[in-house]
């Protein structure tokens, strides 16, 4: 009878130890996983403060290549947590002021339902071009521009592969990296030019021949455009000697630029030619500064503008060769509204 009442509390007894000696074993079971865990996430190949000293040191070492592009993000591009990739829809968006010339909706030069007048209402995509503000270009009105000592525009280019397109628009011609140019301490990498005829903008209502305009990014996506006029009639002053005259000759980077433009529209040539746009930038480096906008659909805002207020010479053989493929491609006059247009004295 004792045997038969002791015997439950006995067999309790006897299993407690079982169950506490199973107990640290089945404690233990999940630590591989815990370790497998801590194994994958220790190393941490890509942390936002690695990603940030290695972008912070492309930058400080001065190369040109600053613009944030996939190559600043880690290989995979994946990373959803890091602040880079974060970003990487913000660098898409900004990357398309640089790439302006090519667009899902077409539109033209020309009046009519897709002319100047009307790319506002072509996409949502372009609505400052009906509604902005600050649109460009502008006529600039020496006697109104503000005179003021601007530091100098400092030019820090150097050769690239020649890459040309006839995209529709204009010619163009993607430049090289490591080309950039300074203003107020900011610096622009030169993305690439493109031509205007007649010029855009206009210098007390009167159009040079043509323009080029050189298009730079900042990395943090803002735009900088320089103005280059040409011009197929020098100064007044210009006179002819007995010797020979001074008339005006082909301008050599020019033709080589009309010699490799591609026979298809939309056609990429890489001719292997070197081209050095420094040649393209007349001696006097003067200018005009306002803020406006591009002057193509999505006709976007805030683009530092700095037209140079001397214009390099062309022939009219060359104009005239141009003018074979874009008779006019340039918009409009836009009004100034109330922006300040600064100039600099002259030195």
């Amino acid at each position: 009878m004792m045997n038969r009442i002791l015997n439950p509390l006995s067999m309790a007894a006897l299993a407690m130890p079982f169950l506490l000696a199973l107990q640290p074993a089945m404690a233990s079971d999940p630590a591989p996983v815990a370790d497998k865990a801590k194994v994958t996430v220790s190393p941490a190949p890509s942390s936002d403060d690695e990603m940030s000293k290695a972008l912070t040191n492309k930058i400080s070492k001065g190369s040109g290549d600053i613009v944030i592009r996939t190559s600043d993000l880690p290989v995979g591009g994946s990373a959803p947590a890091t602040k880079e990739s974060k970003s990487k829809p913000a660098v898409k968006a900004l990357a398309k002021p640089a790439e302006k010339e090519s667009h899902a909706h077409h539109w033209s030069y020309f009046d009519g339902p897709e002319g100047p007048e009307n790319w506002g209402n072509l996409s949502k995509d372009n609505l400052a071009c009906l509604k902005g503000k600050s649109q460009s270009p502008i006529n600039i009105n020496i006697d109104r521009a503000v005179k003021a000592q601007l530091n100098p525009i400092e030019f820090i280019y150097r050769p690239s592969p020649l890459s040309i397109i006839d995209n529709g628009h204009t010619v163009m011609v993607n430049y090289g990296e490591g080309s950039n140019l300074m203003v107020d301490g900011r610096q622009y990498r030169l993305i690439q030019f493109h031509f205007h005829k007649p010029s855009e903008e206009a210098i007390n209502g009167e159009r040079t021949d043509m323009v080029a305009h050189l298009v730079h990014q900042h990395h943090d996506g803002s735009l900088a455009v320089v103005a280059v006029l040409m011009s197929t009639i020098k100064p007044a002053s210009s006179r002819k000697f007995w010797w020979g005259d001074d008339s005006i000759k082909e301008n050599a980077f020019i033709n080589t630029l009309w010699n490799n433009v591609p026979l298809v529209k939309g056609k990429t040539e890489t001719p292997g030619v070197m081209i050095d746009i420094n040649q393209m930038l007349p001696a006097d480096k003067n200018y005009f500064t306002y803020m406006g906008s591009l002057t193509t659909p999505p006709c976007s805002e805030n683009v530092l503008w700095l037209v140079l207020k001397n214009p390099i010479y062309v022939s009219e053989d060359q104009v005239k060769n141009f003018d074979r493929m874009y008779p006019m491609n340039a918009r409009p006059l836009q009004p100034r509204g109330d922006r300040l247009v600064k100039e600099t004295k002259d030195r």
